[in-house]
């Protein structure tokens, strides 16, 4: 299960998710590989949960110091290689602001 999800406001109530649109999965012991693996198939499941498999949905995976970014488009996969360091706090809220945009579409 994700450690994070971002989503719509339900018209049902804060209880209630609305469609899944960014998911963020802790890297565990630095294991960037598994964090990934763990993302993709949350990221997968949020596209049924929207009951929209075309629906982009966007992941993230940390060890709350290293920040990986990537979505799922339809049935590609992409992921950013490049890693953000928590040091470049702008470049994490500007990249983490940038995919809520996208998200919010």
């Amino acid at each position: 299960m994700a450690d994070y999800i971002i989503a719509r406001r339900s018209e049902l109530g804060k209880n209630v998710l609305e469609m899944p649109l960014i998911l963020i999965v802790e890297a565990k012991q630095n294991d960037f590989i598994k964090g990934w693996g763990q993302c993709l198939a949350e990221l997968v499941a949020a596209q049924k949960l929207n009951l929209d498999e075309k629906k982009t949905v966007y992941g993230v995976v940390t060890d709350a110091e290293l920040w990986q970014f990537g979505k799922l488009e339809g049935k590609v996969f992409t992921k950013n290689k490049a890693l953000v360091k928590i040091d470049d706090l702008s470049d994490v809220f500007g990249a983490n602001h940038a995919i809520m945009k996208l998200a919010a579409g």
